[in-house]
C-alpha cells in the first residue's frame, strides 16, 4: 500500500520498486468494509490447497490422510462439531476448550506460513479425534496483551487510510458480509480490524491519499504475488499490474504470505536481477516454488 501510494505520488522519483503481496488499493482506502472483504477474499481458496495438499500427500506426510475419509470430511467435522459446541483441550494448560471463535482464530497464523502445515495438520487431526489441546493452546495465543497490540496498530493505520462507514451497532450485518467473503478470516478480521474502526476511533487524517492509482513511471515496476496468498490475494496483484502504467507481474506458483515464505531459487534471481540492473521478468513469467507444502 505503501509503495503503489508513494508511486501515484511521485511517479519521477523511482529508481526501482518491487512490491510483494499486492494490496487492492481502491478498496483499501474506500473504507474499512471494502478493505476488510477484500482481505480475506482469498483465505478459503488457500484453506483449500492446504486440504487438497493434505489429502495427495497421505497419511506419512499428512496426519489427517488416511482415516477412512477423505480429509475434506475430516477437516469439516472439525469446524461442524466446534460449532455445535466447544471441543475438549484437556491437555491445555490449564485444561480447556477449543471454541469456534478460538478455532477460526488458528488458521491465521498457518495459512500464511505453509512450513506450518504439517503441524497444523497434526493439530486439526488430534482436534478430530477429540483433543483440541494444541489448538486452543494456539488460539490463546491470539489473545494475549501481545496479539491485541498487533491488531490494534494495524487497525490505528488503517483506520486512518479508510474509515468505516458503518457504526459498531452494526456488527450482525458486516460480519455477515465478511463471513460471506470468508467463512474462515471473516469473523476473525471482522472483529480484530473493522471493528475497532467502526467504534468511534479517536482520531482522523486530513490528506490521506485516496488515489489515482494508476500513475505510470520511466522504470517499470516488478509486482511479485504467490498464487495462494491468503491475506494479499493473486487477484490484487493481477489488478495491480493493468492499472499501473508500466509494471510487470512475476507470478510465483505457490502459497503462503508474501512470496519469501516459499523459497524459489528463480524468484530470488528475478529480485536481484531487477534491484540491481533494471531488469524485469518477461510479461506472464512464473517461477516455481524450491519445495511444496507436506515435503
Amino acid at each position: 500500500m505503501i509503495g503503489q501510494t508513494y508511486t501515484n505520488l511521485f511517479p519521477d522519483r523511482v529508481r526501482a520498486m518491487m512490491l510483494d503481496g499486492l494490496v487492492e488499493p481502491v478498496m483499501y482506502s474506500a473504507g474499512a468494509e471494502t478493505r476488510t472483504v477484500n482481505d480475506v477474499a482469498f483465505t478459503d481458496d488457500v484453506f483449500g490447497q492446504f486440504v487438497a495438499l493434505c489429502q495427495s500427500a497421505g497419511p506419512h506426510r499428512c496426519a489427517l490422510a488416511g482415516h477412512g475419509e477423505t480429509v475434506e470430511k475430516r477437516v469439516a467435522r472439525v469446524f461442524a462439531t466446534a460449532r455445535r459446541a466447544p471441543i475438549p483441550a484437556p491437555h491445555a494448560d490449564p485444561p480447556g476448550e477449543l471454541s469456534y471463535g478460538g478455532l477460526l482464530a488458528t488458521t491465521f497464523t498457518p495459512l500464511r506460513l505453509p512450513d506450518a502445515w504439517p503441524q497444523f495438520a497434526k493439530d486439526l487431526n488430534a482436534a478430530a479425534d477429540g483433543d483440541a489441546s494444541a489448538l486452543e493452546t494456539a488460539a490463546r495465543q491470539q489473545r494475549t496483551p501481545q496479539a491485541y497490540a498487533e491488531a490494534t496498530k494495524s487497525a490505528a493505520i488503517s483506520c486512518l487510510d479508510g474509515p468505516a462507514h458503518r457504526p459498531s451497532t452494526a456488527w450482525p450485518r458486516v460480519i455477515d458480509d465478511l463471513t460471506d467473503s470468508s467463512r474462515l478470516w471473516g469473523p476473525v478480521l471482522g472483529w480484530w480490524l473493522w471493528a475497532p474502526c467502526a467504534s468511534s476511533w479517536p482520531a482522523t487524517s486530513d490528506d490521506r491519499y485516496t488515489g489515482p492509482w494508476n500513475a505510470s513511471t520511466k522504470t517499470r515496476i516488478l509486482l511479485i504475488n504467490n498464487r495462494y496468498d491468503p491475506a494479499t490475494g493473486y487477484g490484487n496483484a493481477r489488478a495491480a499490474e493493468k492499472r499501473l502504467g508500466n509494471a510487470v507481474l512475476l507470478t510465483v506458483d505457490g502459497w503462503g504470505h508474501p512470496s519469501y515464505q516459499e523459497p524459489s531459487t528463480c524468484t530470488d534471481q528475478a529480485r536481484e536481477r531487477y534491484l540491481v540492473d533494471l531488469v524485469t521478468p518477461a510479461k506472464g513469467t512464473v517461477c516455481e516454488p524450491d519445495r511444496r507444502p507436506f515435503p
